[in-house]
């Protein structure tokens, strides 16, 4: 049995790719909680709602973008898309970790969200992938 091949620099790009989409969509949060719902408070407070918001969109939107994310790796790279994309969430998941662990603070609060936020974005980036379909459709016809 042959180990799929893996592009790591598509990887690393798309790995990229989501933690910019990430952020963008935690800043776009603030911005339109601060300009349209709630609007002339003191930036301390909006500061604390991006502190308490931004899990809540990790959460929300980390299995929609991994989606997204492992569905262009498939297109661009078919035969090596299922090793591309796991490394691509190995490599998020060693940022996300790294960043839980090393920045000083309390992150126990955090915690459920990054486990619960780092499961759907595994099942995202597998459906996206692929998932069961492609192995069940390929099963059917062999």
């Amino acid at each position: 049995m042959s180990r799929p091949a893996i592009r790591w620099g598509l990887a690393t790009v798309a790995t990229l790719l989501a933690e910019f989409v990430l952020i963008a969509l935690s800043i776009a949060c603030v911005a339109v909680y601060s300009y349209a719902i709630h609007t002339g408070e003191a930036p301390e407070f909006y500061r604390a709602f991006a502190r308490v918001s931004a899990p809540w969109v990790s959460l929300l939107a980390g299995g929609p973008v991994f989606f997204l994310i492992a569905r262009w790796i498939r297109r661009r790279t078919a035969s090596a898309a299922l090793g591309t994309v796991m490394a691509t969430v190995g490599l998020y998941l060693a940022i996300e970790v790294g960043v839980l662990v090393f920045c000083p603070g309390d992150s126990s609060g955090a915690l459920p969200f990054a486990i619960g936020g780092f499961v759907l974005k595994i099942a995202g980036a597998w459906l996206g992938v692929g998932g069961v379909t492609a192995r069940a459709f390929a099963s059917t016809t062999a």
